[in-house]
């Protein structure tokens, strides 16, 4: 559950950064960068869980 919410922590920080300096939301929806930020997002959890927790 915690996870869940740190995605969305993520996306909101990322998505809300990019408007609040006015930059055109279309510009995120692309191939590349959903896999840049969906890729560190899970690669942070994974480095930042413990084994046994990934495990389970």
């Amino acid at each position: 559950m915690i996870a869940i919410i740190g995605v969305l922590v993520i996306f909101g920080a990322v998505i809300g950064g990019f408007l609040w300096e006015k930059g055109p939301l279309g510009v995120l929806m692309q191939p590349a960068e959903l896999l840049i930020i969906g890729g560190s997002m899970i690669g942070t959890i994974l480095v930042s869980t413990p084994a046994p927790i990934l495990k389970n």
